[in-house]
């Protein structure tokens, strides 16, 4: 565990959601990929998992977390999502055909715009939770920025809409946000060609769908040791993060960590090997506990546990060691 105890708090209640929403006690990539194989079938669960192997080891997060989602989407979708063409509301407010999910499950190819971590799981994910928001709260009729801070005529007065009707608008995957339907200030005026009160909108709560809180569960529960996927052995010739790594680069990093305040349990033994790392570096709470100079110490973990060495020695020149 870490030494933040907010951030071991955060992880009990998302261990706690992933129970709730998945029916897996102690998150773990076996219990995952066995509840994958009951709820998508076989073959699925397979090909999931030959695609969650592809992503860089620093974000096994994202192809898992995707999987959970899947899961939750289909117990609420059934089985026959994976065959429907799945459509999308663009920004330009029109709605396009984005694919079939199987035929791109399938397909094993890295499409730029599905890609994330070396395969299109993560599109999936997005793409199921859109479409059980959709089932649950209706189709909805624009996308919103929520950066963006005003609540009052974000969203078009839908055709036909009167005043006290709701619809909803995207926020981001699976998340909708309401949109209320509502007379403006009589002062507005009236519109001139009817009579009537114009109306406008009125931005109101958020809601998530649960295939979509499932994913944050799932990626704050597992964030407190490396991510194996089934069939990998800890300590064995199976296991990725028991690799070497370049050991003048470990010593550098280590030293650099104590000088600047990371502690003994913190640290635990010199860094030997991917394992070490980067379970060192969950210890620390990173990237969220640790301000200024350990973002660049971060991205020289990240460079030697994915053996991407220029990644690693330009952050190492970033932090001067």
């Amino acid at each position: 565990m870490s030494t933040d105890p907010e951030l071991d708090r955060t992880r009990r209640f998302s261990a706690a959601e992933v129970k709730r929403l998945l029916g897996i006690t102690e998150p773990s990539a076996d219990r995952l990929f066995a509840r994958a194989r009951v709820v998508l079938g076989q073959d699925r669960a397979d090909q999931c998992l030959q695609l969650a192997r592809l992503a860089p080891l620093t974000r096994r997060w994202v192809p898992t977390g995707a999987v959970a989602g899947l899961v939750v989407g289909t117990l609420e979708l059934g089985q026959e999502w994976w065959t429907r063409p799945h459509e999308e509301l663009t920004h330009s407010l029109q709605w396009s055909v984005r694919g079939v999910p199987d035929a791109v499950l399938m397909s094993m190819k890295v499409d730029p715009e599905l890609d994330d971590s070396g395969s299109p799981l993560a599109a999936l994910g997005r793409w199921i939770s859109d479409d059980a928001a959709d089932r649950k709260w209706g189709r909805p009729v624009d996308v919103v920025d929520v950066s963006d801070p005003r609540v009052d005529g974000r969203v078009a007065v839908p055709a036909h809409a009167m005043a006290g009707d709701r619809v909803t608008a995207i926020v981001s995957p699976g998340v909708r946000i309401w949109v209320d339907v509502v007379e403006r200030a009589p002062d507005s005026g009236a519109h001139p060609s009817t009579g009537r009160a114009r109306l406008g909108t009125r931005l109101a709560d958020r809601v998530r769908h649960e295939s979509a809180e499932v994913v944050s569960a799932w990626t704050i529960a597992m964030s407190a040791s490396p991510i194996r996927l089934p069939g990998e052995v800890p300590g064995r010739a199976s296991d990725p993060f028991s690799v070497q790594i370049d050991h003048d680069a470990s010593r550098r990093l280590y030293d650099w960590a104590r000088s600047h305040g990371a502690t003994a349990q913190e640290l635990g033994t010199p860094w030997r090997t991917k394992d070490a790392l980067w379970s060192a570096r969950l210890r620390m709470g990173l990237p969220y506990s640790r301000p200024g100079a350990w973002i660049d110490f971060d991205d020289a973990i990240a460079g030697a546990v994915d053996d991407d060495r220029a990644a690693l020695f330009d952050s190492l020149d970033a932090l001067g060691i």
